[in-house]
């Protein structure tokens, strides 16, 4: 199930949601092989990858080749372009993942050399306190830093509520745009209740985040991010400031995946 996602061909992405170009919850019940996506390729944007039931193994052009448990995290900054494959193995049954896209800033890094980073969810900061536990994925909460970075500033976080608790927190006031996702449980932000699988989209402010639960607890996951200052032009996986870059990105894609091609065992 895609959440939220701005993709058309060749659009100009609406900026109610600058830099974040796609939310993708990915949930799959029932099954009993591995599932995915075979090789199919990105530029311009930054991509962020959590498997929260099952592993994910994640192969790209980068030499990135990687199996990913339950709670670990994968970004895959595509710069002018990267090809690459997922294949997510179910545990009882079942499969489910999340995707956070970005798209890259204008200039050298929008067109630079794809890369990859992965950090295995023992290594990712938790910060317990007495209603929530809140797990840091990019970016810092509180006094806890994620040891991934991003190539702009942006904030991830796994949040744990418990029944009749309570999440406070001042984000940092460049990072105004933004959402909250939850996956199950109930919550209250301001005079809004939110409910499993929807998505509410934060107003621009410099005030704090304050969310509620009732009876049942919730796990639910915060993103913000700082604007970029540019046009931002989608064509298939990839997203560019100028329609040069968008030709140059889907040219450096077909040139890997022809090679990929070549080298595919006969």
């Amino acid at each position: 199930m895609t959440a939220y996602i701005y993709h058309d061909n060749l659009t100009e992405l609406n900026s109610e949601l600058n830099p974040f170009v796609l939310w993708d919850h990915f949930d799959a019940n029932g099954i009993k092989e591995e599932t995915g996506l075979d090789y199919h390729g990105h530029s311009g944007i930054e991509a962020f990858s959590y498997p929260v039931t099952g592993t994910l193994h994640h192969t790209d052009s980068c030499g990135c080749s990687v199996t990913m448990r339950t709670g670990d995290v994968q970004v895959m900054t595509s710069g002018r372009g990267v090809i690459h494959k997922d294949t997510m193995q179910p545990l009882g049954g079942r499969a489910e993942s999340f995707a956070l896209w970005t798209a890259l800033p204008a200039g050298d890094q929008e067109m630079a050399d794809a890369a990859s980073q992965y950090v295995s969810t023992d290594n990712l900061p938790l910060v317990e306190e007495m209603d929530a536990t809140t797990k840091v994925l990019i970016g810092q909460y509180k006094d806890a830093t994620s040891p991934l970075t991003s190539s702009i500033p942006v904030t991830y976080l796994d949040i744990m509520i418990a029944p009749y608790g309570g999440w406070y927190w001042e984000p940092d006031v460049q990072q105004q745009v933004g959402f909250v996702y939850l996956r199950s449980g109930s919550v209250y932000i301001g005079a809004n209740q939110l409910y499993p699988q929807q998505m509410g989209i934060l107003n621009p402010s410099t005030l704090p985040i304050h969310i509620k639960t009732s009876r049942k607890g919730a796990r639910l996951f915060l993103v913000l991010g700082q604007p970029l200052d540019q046009p931002l032009l989608c064509s298939g996986g990839s997203v560019h400031s100028n329609q040069e870059n968008l030709h140059l990105g889907s040219d450096t894609i077909s040139a890997l995946m022809e090679n990929q091609a070549v080298h595919q065992p006969s």
